[in-house]
């Protein structure tokens, strides 16, 4: 088992959460475009069809490319956030105080999904009520998502004898 890395990622693509937005902004679209077959000012309609189109696109392709990655090797706990964290924050082992596989109320325990946090605990989440919950001395707590407790456990049951 020597040199073992455990990888994860999550998005929201594949998950009910595009979907409902797509079941949303379809028909958001196609009222749009009547409405701008029907209007007498066409330069306008078209205007204003421009704009929330455009944003209605920018907000879902957003949302699209949003990405946890985590990566736990034998230095340490690696992770990013993209696109608010596009560079590895890393945790070396021997910074780690503690160490737990934990499931959580995302609303009432953090406010919900995706960066969350005050001054001791920090949650990184795309969705799931699971995740890995470490501590990092100076009375701080980082917990990040998982949707594979299960794996991550197997792995972190060998990772904390090394």
């Amino acid at each position: 088992m020597a040199n073992q890395v455990y990888k994860e990622t999550q998005s929201y693509r594949g998950t009910w959460i595009i979907y409902l937005i797509i079941l949303i902004e379809l028909p958001t679209i196609i009222l749009l475009l009547t409405f701008y077959l029907l209007a007498e000012d066409k330069a306008e309609m078209g205007v204003a069809l421009t704009i929330v189109a455009g944003t209605m696109a920018l907000i879902f392709l957003f949302i699209f490319n949003l990405r946890l990655e985590t990566r736990i090797d034998q230095n340490g706990i690696s992770f990013k956030y993209f696109p608010f964290i596009r560079s590895w924050r890393k945790y070396p082992k021997e910074s780690i105080k503690t160490i737990t596989v934990i499931n959580y109320s995302p609303i009432t325990d953090f406010g919900g999904w995706g960066l969350k946090g005050n001054k001791t605990t920090k949650a990184y989440s795309i969705t799931g009520n699971q995740g890995l919950l470490f501590d990092v001395g100076e009375n701080k707590k980082i917990m990040i998502g998982t949707m594979k407790a299960k794996g991550l456990e197997e792995y972190l049951s060998t990772w904390k004898e090394k």
